[in-house]
């Protein structure tokens, strides 16, 4: 058990951060946005609590983003509609609310989106039909 320091923020030269299945908890730190050449993120499989940070669209590099069976609270960021390069999003099995961001319809490159589980609302935005199709 343990928490993210937010000092990984601080790894210019990271590409791929994997800490999968462990049993990591608190919040996902903000400085993780500073991962500017960050390809790949995968925090699935622990006890992360709190709401998904914004900073995280800013990491126009990234290609996978897996929050999935975690305890994350809150909206789904529109932000997450900046990440232009990303391939696959999984937020499932979560205690995510609200509606789907409609600015996710610009995640051209999307191939995979996974929100199972849970506590979404509302449509499906028109706009991911585009980026899903």
């Amino acid at each position: 058990m343990g928490d993210i320091p937010p000092e990984l923020g601080n790894l210019a030269s990271l590409n791929w951060l994997g800490l999968p299945n462990n049993n990591l908890t608190g919040d996902i730190p903000p400085e993780l946005g500073n991962l500017a050449g960050l390809e790949k993120l995968d925090l699935h499989g622990n006890g992360l609590t709190g709401e998904i940070p914004p900073e995280l669209g800013q990491l126009a590099n990234l290609e996978w983003l897996v929050l999935s069976s975690n305890g994350l609270t809150g909206e789904i960021p529109s932000e997450l509609g900046n990440l232009s390069s990303l391939e696959l999003l999984g937020l499932g099995n979560n205690d995510l609310v609200g509606r789907i961001p409609s600015e996710l319809g610009n995640l051209t490159n999307l191939t995979s989106l996974f929100l199972l589980s849970n506590g979404l609302t509302g449509e499906i935005p028109m706009e991911l039909s585009s980026s899903l199709a």
